[in-house]
């Protein structure tokens, strides 16, 4: 019994600390290895360069803060160096080359990539359950069975696509999900303009640059392009098909001869919703299941997915001590 949080991302640490904090006992399930979700980082292995070991960002490549309790969240993240500001200015860039600056609120980041900025919220109460995948999610009344196990409560804080493949009662939703793949690029030595990242408008190819070595705070030189999301559509089932396009596209964005030493590509299906809806979550009309993420609380962003999960996993505690879906 208990409450069940599936989905390691921010949005399932931040429902399951919601309702670790109200007392309610809560496990977090998630079918990675560690957590993360799409803030997603890899460490760095095998390249034959000198940067093995190191973490670098292949999900989302920042974050912003607005929300008071988002913001005292980051704050108690920053004062214990799990979290950097980063930078408040990005550069624009056309189909040949960097064209100007775009400036904008403060962009957060992590040292130890944003994985960790999950990994690091999650309460020491919260029973973390990791590679291990959800089959199904059965509502029988006001009963939530989940692979079997009756729970009190439960959350399924993940792209609402995947939602509704593990249970029917979860709406569809008119929203398309972009696609994206992430490409990494480990260089010898940095050859390319001075950037944190680039926005890349009307190109075919790349939609953004980071500089990893400036995000990090180490100036290494790596850096992660996110293909466009209809050539990342074409190459869903052959990522690494993708990088001699985006490389060269990288290499004639930034306006640099170098070539990479070593590149990797990463798939990611769902990776953001074109819109968003205002209502902080989803909840089940007879039972307390739950749906949040990015794609609720006017997102998508990172912020967003955090301020649903931190939402649903309050209405889910309150639905707990009350014993009505709502908790009303």
């Amino acid at each position: 019994m208990g409450a069940l949080v599936v989905g390691g991302g921010i949005s399932g640490a931040a429902c399951a600390n919601a309702l670790s904090s109200a007392g309610v006992e809560v496990a977090l399930r998630d079918r990675g290895r560690r957590l993360g979700g799409r803030m997603a980082s890899r460490t760095l292995r095998d390249t034959g360069t000198d940067f093995d070991g190191r973490p670098v960002d292949i999900g989302a490549s920042y974050f912003t803060a607005r929300d008071p309790e988002f913001i005292a969240t980051v704050d108690r993240l920053i004062d214990a160096g799990h979290v950097r500001p980063w930078t408040t200015s990005f550069h624009v860039a056309g189909p040949s080359g960097i064209e100007g600056i775009s400036t904008g609120p403060m962009r957060f980041a992590a040292p130890r990539g944003l994985r960790s900025v999950v990994e690091t919220m999650v309460d020491e109460a919260v029973s973390v359950i990791s590679s291990s995948e959800v089959e199904a999610v059965v509502v029988a009344g006001t009963e939530i069975r989940i692979d079997g196990e009756t729970h009190d409560v439960a959350a399924l804080c993940m792209p609402l696509p995947q939602a509704t493949r593990l249970h029917a009662g979860v709406p569809d939703s008119t929203i398309t999900w972009e696609p994206v793949i992430a490409v990494t690029c480990v260089f010898d030595e940095r050859s390319w303009p001075d950037i944190d990242g680039v926005f890349v408008n009307d190109d075919p190819v790349l939609t953004w640059i980071a500089d990893d070595g400036r995000r990090r705070g180490d100036d290494a030189p790596v850096l992660v392009a996110h293909v466009h999301p209809v050539l990342s559509a074409g190459h869903l089932t052959d990522p690494s098909g993708v990088i001699p396009e985006a490389v060269a596209a990288l290499r004639r964005v930034l306006g640099t001869d170098a070539l990479p030493s070593w590149v990797d590509a990463h798939r990611w299906t769902y990776a953001k919703p074109l819109a968003a809806y205002p209502e902080p979550y989803w909840m089940h009309d007879d039972a307390p299941l739950g749906v949040a993420g990015d794609l609720w609380a006017e997102g998508p962003r990172v912020e967003a997915a955090w301020l649903s999960g931190h939402s649903l996993g309050r209405a889910l505690a309150e639905a707990a001590a009350s014993g009505t879906p709502s908790g009303r």
